[in-house]
């Protein structure tokens, strides 16, 4: 078997990770010592004990992904009983704020870029759903026999 030294590398684990070593060569020539590298997908870093790095897991999501996650796990708890309270304008607020800072966030841009991002994704203002959920519940009312 025959090694590319060129694509080896060392890293440390262990109490004495940080503590100097001989140089390991491969076919005389030196192998690097690195404190992260990548190993089928894994950014394993050099630490006292086994570490991976989850830095580079999050960053391949992409915005739509992201703002699915969002829509999927983030908004049914901020549209929980929307349907039968009736919040008051601060309530509203607070709630479209919430939702709004995270679609800021997903889509690295401020406030006031908010239309055109929900413009583009086809996707309404947390109030429209509110609105949405509450008329669907009046009219469910209104249609029932009791």
């Amino acid at each position: 078997m025959t090694l590319n030294e060129k694509k080896s590398q060392v890293i440390r684990i262990g109490r004495s990770y940080r503590e100097e070593v001989n140089c390991i060569s491969i076919n005389g020539k030196p192998v690097q010592f690195v404190v992260e590298l990548k190993y089928l997908g894994w950014h394993i870093l050099s630490a006292d004990r086994f570490k991976v790095s989850l830095h580079h897991m999050r960053v391949l999501f992409s915005e739509p992904v992201l703002q699915h996650l969002v829509n999927v796990y983030c908004k049914p708890y901020l549209l929980y009983g929307a349907d039968v309270i009736n919040w008051n304008n601060s309530d509203i607020s607070s709630i479209t704020h919430a939702f709004n800072s995270a679609l800021c966030k997903v889509y690295r841009v401020k406030f006031q870029l908010l239309d055109s991002i929900y413009d583009f994704t086809n996707q309404r203002d947390i109030v429209h759903d509110i609105a949405l959920r509450r008329g669907r519940y009046e009219h469910k009312l209104l249609s029932s026999n009791n």
